[in-house]
C-alpha cells in the first residue's frame, strides 16, 4: 500500500510542477469575469484541516476574490507533503504543523530556501487528540512491543516519542509501524494490523464508531499543535504584494468563520462532503489566529530543543528560516518576536 501510495504522489508532483511552473517564480494574474486581473496563488493543504478551511470558504465566500487572489488548492494527507509540493515548485504556500516544520528544517537547513510565514491555527487550550488503543491495551505501560503507527516526518512522529517517553518504554521495545495517511492507519487499526495512534477530528469519529477508546490525550502529555504557513524566500521575494494580500485574506477568513460558524461549516461541506457536525467539532477545538509571537516562537524552540538533544538534527536558529515581513506589514501588532 505505502509503495503504490508513493509511486501516485510521485507522478502526481511530476505532472503538477509541470503544469505549475518553479515556485520561484512571479504569481500568474487571470481575468476575472468584471474583467479585473486575479492573482493566481497555489495552496498546498492537508484535507480536511484548518488550512482546508481557510481555503474553501475563503474561496466560496468570495474573500480571496476581494483581496485579488484566485486560489489553486492541491490536497494532501499529511503537511509533510504540503512541504514536498512547496519545493517542487507545485505550490506557492503550504500548510504544515510544527513538528513537521522544525523537523524539516532542520533535516535540510543548508540547502533550503523554506521559510515560515505565519501561524494559522493553534489546538493550546483544547483537549483534542486522543491516544486510541485496541481492548487488550489498558494502560500506556502496555504499549510496548504493540504496533504503534505513525505517519514518518509528521507531528505524528512526536506524539509517538512523547508518548513512549512518558510510559518509559526503551527503543527495544518499541513497534513502530510507518504508514503513508491517517485513513490508512484507521483502516490498519480495524484489522488489528495496528494496536494504537494519535487521532482527532474524522479520524478520531471514525475510530470511536469502529469501538476504540482513549487512554490519553495531548493535554496529559502537556501538548498542543500549532500550525503554519510556508513559502520559499524565492517566491517571498519575487511576489512581496501577493504575500500582503494572502495575509489579509487569511485574517479576513479566520474572523468571517469565527462569527459565522454555522455558514461555514454549510459551506465546508458544499464542497467536500465534511458533516457539518465534524466540521463545528473540529472548530471548537481550533483557534484560527494570523501571527507569529514570542510565545509561537518559544513553543516552536522548545520542540526544536528536544529533538536535537535526541540527536535528530543539529541546532539552528528558527528565526533563520521565518520571512515575515508581509505580517509585519498587514498586522504589525500580530508580530512580538524580537
Amino acid at each position: 500500500m505505502k509503495k503504490i501510495f508513493t509511486l501516485l504522489v510521485v507522478a502526481a508532483l511530476g505532472l503538477q510542477t509541470v503544469a505549475c511552473g518553479a515556485s520561484g517564480s512571479s504569481a500568474s494574474a487571470k481575468t476575472n469575469d468584471d474583467n479585473s486581473e486575479l492573482t493566481t496563488v497555489r495552496v498546498a493543504i492537508m484535507t480536511n484541516g484548518s488550512s482546508h478551511w481557510y481555503a474553501v470558504i475563503g474561496d466560496k465566500e468570495g474573500i480571496f476574490e476581494k483581496h485579488g487572489i484566485k486560489v489553486e488548492i492541491s490536497e494532501f494527507a499529511a503537511g509533510i507533503n504540503t512541504v514536498d509540493a512547496v519545493v517542487t515548485g507545485q505550490a506557492d504556500f503550504g500548510n504544515l504543523a510544527d513538528y513537521a516544520a522544525v523537523n524539516r528544517i532542520g533535516n535540510t537547513k543548508d540547502d533550503t530556501n523554506l521559510v515560515i510565514v505565519d501561524r494559522l491555527s493553534t489546538s493550546e487550550g483544547s483537549s483534542n487528540g486522543g491516544l486510541y488503543v485496541s481492548d487488550d491495551i489498558k494502560s500506556v505501560e502496555d504499549l510496548a512491543g504493540q504496533p504503534f503507527a505513525t505517519q514518518p516526518g509528521t507531528v505524528w512522529d512526536y506524539w509517538l516519542a512523547k508518548t513512549y517517553e512518558y510510559a518509559n518504554i526503551p527503543e527495544d521495545q518499541q513497534n513502530v509501524v510507518e504508514v503513508d495517511s491517517g485513513a490508512s492507519a484507521v483502516a490498519l487499526q480495524s484489522t488489528g494490523e495496528v494496536k494504537a495512534q494519535w487521532a482527532s477530528g474524522t479520524n478520531g469519529t471514525k475510530l470511536e464508531e469502529a469501538g476504540f477508546s482513549t487512554i490519553l490525550t495531548l493535554d496529559d502529555l502537556g501538548l498542543y499543535t500549532d500550525a503554519y504557513y510556508i513559502s520559499t524566500s524565492d517566491y517571498l521575494e519575487a511576489n512581496p504584494e501577493v504575500a500582503k494580500k494572502w495575509i489579509e485574506a487569511q485574517e479576513e477568513i479566520a474572523e468571517w468563520i469565527t462569527a459565522n460558524p454555522d455558514k461555514a461549516a454549510e459551506d465546508f461541506e458544499a464542497v467536500t462532503g465534511e458533516s457539518k457536525e465534524q466540521f463545528l467539532s473540529d472548530l471548537e477545538a481550533t483557534k484560527l489566529v494570523t501571527d507569529f509571537t514570542e510565545e509561537t516562537l518559544e513553543h516552536l524552540n522548545g520542540i526544536k530543543d528536544w529533538a536535537v538533544e535526541g540527536g535528530r538534527f543539529e541546532d539552528y536558529n528558527i528565526l533563520d528560516y521565518t520571512d515575515l515581513s508581509a505580517l509585519e506589514v498587514v498586522y504589525p501588532y500580530s508580530v512580538t518576536v524580537k
